[in-house]
């Protein structure tokens, strides 16, 4: 399948990596905070689609005897397999990809569920999600929350971005469409990084409601277990209201965090 987006950190996916470094340790913090308040033990095996360049993968292979990932992307499968030999990566699109095997956890994380455009393309790959997981598996999946982006202050039209690490200074001028009716957030993004030719990227993201979301993960097979808008497991409205600046990515709205486990 040739992908409805282009980005550089795609192209490169080291600089994915260097654009987001999750210096503070809080994705992994609330993966192992989720085993202790949802799950009997915790996880011997793992799966995380759309993986990326697998570096939330890894940190969790700190403790999680087999990892897998999958990612669309062969620049990102090649990278992770080539910097993070420990683990298994496959290339596979999503809403199609069957390894014939279930986990413990399933994860999917950097808004890899917003790039499934339609009703049908987020159903299949959360059917996608079922057919990995034995009943009681934990699945974790962030999505952009269509409550911060359309009824809150989560969408603005340009952002602009800075990167500045001894290994990357770089800036970036972001361009936001929102369709409110189909509810897709439409970027245009260009990189400037000194000495080179500037980049231009794409992407679109679909937006959920936390109701939309609940009823495709009960529909799949999934009884959800919480649903917030931070990683700290704070108790709030879910309207995603905004508290800081936007990532440097260009993407300002909150996300959701689903914690779902698989029924018998």
């Amino acid at each position: 399948m040739e992908p409805g987006f282009r980005s550089l950190l795609y192209t490169e996916p080291h600089l994915y990596d260097l654009v987001f470094p999750d210096t503070d340790g809080s994705l992994e913090r609330m993966c192992r905070d989720a085993f202790r308040r949802y799950m009997p033990a915790a996880p011997a095996s793992a799966l995380d689609i759309g993986c990326g360049t697998a570096r939330n993968l890894d940190a969790l292979a700190e403790t999680v005897a087999e990892c897998w990932g999958v990612d669309l992307l062969d620049t990102n499968v090649a990278y992770a397999r080539a910097t993070r030999p420990r683990l298994h990566v496959v290339q596979g699109d999503m809403r199609t990809v069957r390894l014939g095997r279930t986990f413990d956890l399933v994860t999917s994380f950097g808004n890899a569920l917003s790039y499934a455009l339609t009703d049908d393309d987020v159903a299949r790959t959360m059917d996608t999600y079922a057919a990995h997981a034995h009943a009681g598996t934990l699945l974790i999946v962030d999505a952009l929350n269509a409550r911060s982006y359309l009824d809150g202050d989560g969408f603005r039209e340009r952002i602009d971005g800075r990167v500045d690490v001894p290994e990357l200074r770089a800036t970036s001028v972001a361009m936001h469409v929102l369709d409110r009716r189909a509810r897709l957030l439409k970027r245009t993004r260009v990189w400037h990084i000194p000495g080179r030719p500037d980049v231009e990227d794409y992407a679109e993201y679909r937006l959920l409601y936390p109701d939309e979301l609940e009823r495709g993960l009960d529909a799949a097979g999934f009884a959800m277990l919480a649903l917030f808008d931070n990683r700290e497991f704070r108790s709030s409205d879910l309207r995603g209201t905004t508290t800081g600046a936007p990532d440097p990515g260009g993407m300002r709205g909150r996300k959701l965090y689903a914690f779902a486990r698989r029924r018998p």
